[in-house]
Formats: structure tokens, sequence, C-alpha cells
């Protein structure tokens, strides 16, 4: 279940059980705010088609969740096992990068296939012509340290 901390708006997930059955006092690792947090009920998932409580009723609640806060507040508080849950934002430069490279590219391709030119034979003319650079490059640094330790 999802919980947020009142003060710094942080988001955790925590384990429902570590809650149950009345609640306990937690405390955000990141503003140290402490506060009693409750288990969500099965009632307070189909709270829109259950009708409230009564304003004399709702008081009396009210005054037996302060007594039983007070009480919990004198038991040691430990960290509940979470995880904390950061909502990431959208980085506007790296959409931009994104959007120019998938354009160049288009026109790139748009560009060769225009003029006539296959670009995928001229990738692989290059990268064979690096690689038979490379060999007599290689071959002429053995040459040359045969030479030397002979």
């Amino acid at each position: 279940m999802f919980i947020q901390c009142s003060d710094c708006d942080y988001k955790y997930i925590v384990n429902s059980a570590d809650l149950k059955p009345d609640g306990r006092m937690v405390e955000c690792a990141n503003c140290n705010h402490r506060w009693y947090q409750e288990p969500l009920k099965s009632e307070e998932f189909l709270s829109s088609s259950v009708p409230k409580l009564s304003s004399e009723e709702s008081g009396i609640n009210e005054l037996n969740k302060k007594n039983h806060e007070k009480d919990i507040l004198n038991k040691e508080i430990k960290n509940l096992p979470s995880t904390v849950v950061r909502e990431k934002k959208v980085s506007l430069l790296n959409t931009f990068l994104v959007i120019f490279m998938l354009v160049f590219l288009f026109f790139t391709f748009w560009a060769f296939r225009s003029y006539g030119t296959n670009i995928f034979v001229l990738v692989k003319f290059y990268i064979n012509e690096f690689f038979f650079n490379l060999r007599l490059i290689i071959d002429d640094l053995a040459k040359i340290i045969y030479q030397i330790l002979n």
C-alpha cells in the first residue's frame, strides 16, 4: 500500500500487514515527521457507495483516535520496512534530443534515397575498408616486432 508524508509529500510503499491491526506511528525518512498511519480497511475502498457517519459519531471517533494516538506516541517508534517512491520528471532536453535525432535520421535517409545513393552499400564499403586497413597495420606491426626480436 502507498502512504505519504503530509509534510514533504514523500511517498512510500509499505506492507499493509505492518500496519495491522490498529495502525502505528510512522516516521518519514526524508523530513523525520511522525504521524499515525491507520491500515486501509475494506470499507474505505467502497467509500463512495457507503454513507458517511453523522457528526456526533464522528466526534466520538475522533476523540477515541486522539486517545489511541497518545498511547501509541508513548511507545517506541520503529521505521517501517518501506521503499521511497520518487516520481520521475520528464527531461525536456532528452525529449528534444530524441526528436531531433529521429528527424535527422529521417532526412538523412530521404536525402540519400533521393540522390540515388544506397546508404547501406556505402556503409558496408566503409566498414570493410576500415577492417582491411586495420589488418594491414597489424601485419606491419607484427613484421616490425619480429625484425626487432630476431
